[in-house]
């Protein structure tokens, strides 16, 4: 019986309302009253937005889509301007490529730092190599980006270039 009345009794006496005071009244005027200076501020600046964006230049689509092959063809290129000619030698034999083009620049890694290690009289070096955001730390033989390390002294290293059909060496002092 008392578990039955406790749930069926509110949890508190009803309250019953109560008109604000003259003095609330006169509060809450004064309050409005005081920030009707700001909201005017912030009604004139909204409405000078409005007008700033609707004078805004529409969004032009752009000439180039990089999203997409174009469907222009090339330019054509004016005669003697080929990036490199050939010459036929003899009937039956390569032609023989006078203006080769050139090649574009290999772009090498910068050596940081080299580590040394002594293990029973035997040092053992690690180079430090970066090139932009990747940075590894690398032994002999092991590769880095399209290099492999083929040596590594106290203030260099060898890098060979394994995707250039030469295989190309390339010395890299420490900066």
């Amino acid at each position: 019986m008392l578990l039955a009345t406790w749930v069926q009794a509110p949890a508190a006496p009803a309250r019953e309302d109560v008109a604000p005071s003259a003095v609330d009244v006169a509060a809450a005027e004064q309050a409005a009253q005081s920030t009707a200076p700001v909201a005017r501020q912030i009604d004139e600046e909204a409405e000078r937005l409005r007008q700033h964006l609707a004078a805004q230049i529409p969004f032009v689509l752009p000439a180039r889509n990089p999203f997409s092959f174009s469907t222009v063809s090339e330019k054509p290129v004016p005669k003697g301007s080929e990036p490199f000619s050939t010459v036929p030698v003899e009937k039956g034999s390569d032609p023989l490529v006078l203006n080769p083009p050139a090649s574009p620049a290999i772009v090498v890694p910068l050596l940081v730092g080299v580590t040394e290690d002594t293990v029973d009289g035997v040092v053992s070096r690690t180079a430090v190599l970066s090139m932009g955001d990747d940075m590894a730390i690398v032994k002999i033989g092991q590769p880095f980006m399209r290099f492999v390390v083929q040596s590594i002294s106290a203030t260099s290293v060898e890098l060979v270039d394994v995707t250039s059909p030469a295989r190309t060496v390339t010395t890299i002092n420490i900066r």
